[in-house]
């Protein structure tokens, strides 16, 4: 049988991680951008109600890619351990767990999304409440889904930017793709706080503050998937470095 080096698992890893995180990108645009949004209005529970009901199916194809973005964010974080445990093998497992946390927070939505189908289908819940109870209950679980997803965005950002970092440590992958990717993670995660804080701020500046690092994530995979990663002869780590 043919043995495989350190490094080579390693370029493999890389390999691994640039294809899913296009195919996580892939997902995320379809599930946050093309099939939910049309169908959520807003502060009018009535009318998203109206539009979920309506267009079922399209409502179900945002949950169902919502599904394999999280599963992504998964395997993706095992690869990224596994390309950078060479690095620093406790921050890497690290940010490994906090993408994970990430994927479990948002997955957690997914139920919310689901109940949100299901209730006006369910006899015992039309005969339990009013309509505007119902829509008000729409409000509240949209709330939820809406809390739990910046939640878990903070959660990315963390696990992201350790991963960024020792990619830019490392020189796996060139600095300035790197350092951008960190600079986007730092970007976010100070906005996720601002947001925490100042909920205001929210609903004026709205997913702008996303889009810098759509083009980091965007570069890093098409360079992980197509180029692989650097692996120099002699192994980096933060304590030489």
């Amino acid at each position: 049988m043919a043995s495989h080096s350190p490094k080579d698992s390693q370029r493999l890893a890389a390999r691994i991680a640039g294809f899913t995180l296009l195919l996580l990108i892939c997902s995320g645009l379809l599930s946050n951008f093309i099939f939910n949004p049309p169908l959520l209005v807003e502060g009018n529970p009535a009318a998203t109600l109206q539009n979920i009901v309506s267009h079922e199916r399209t409502f179900r194809y945002g949950i169902a890619t919502g599904i394999v973005m999280f599963n992504c964010d998964i395997v993706l974080a095992v690869a990224l351990y596994a390309l950078l445990k060479r690095v620093n093998g406790p921050l890497a497992l690290l940010g490994a767990i906090w993408r994970s946390a990430n994927a479990i927070v948002l997955g957690s939505t997914v139920g919310l999304s689901l109940l949100i189908l299901n209730l006006p289908k369910f006899p015992a819940y039309l005969a339990a409440f009013s309509l505007p109870q119902i829509q008000g209950l729409i409000k509240l679980l949209s709330e939820l889904r809406s809390h739990g997803s910046s939640i878990g965005l903070i959660f990315f950002c963390l696990g992201a930017g350790v991963h960024s970092w020792l990619l830019f440590k490392s020189r796996y992958i060139p600095r300035i793709l790197s350092g951008f990717y960190l600079f986007c993670c730092a970007e976010m995660l100070i906005f996720c706080f601002l947001f925490l804080i100042f909920p205001a701020l929210s609903s004026i500046i709205g997913w702008w503050f996303v889009f810098p690092d759509f083009f980091a994530e965007l570069f890093t995979a098409l360079w992980l998937a197509f180029k692989g990663a650097n692996i120099p002869q002699r192994q980096v780590t933060l304590s030489e470095s």
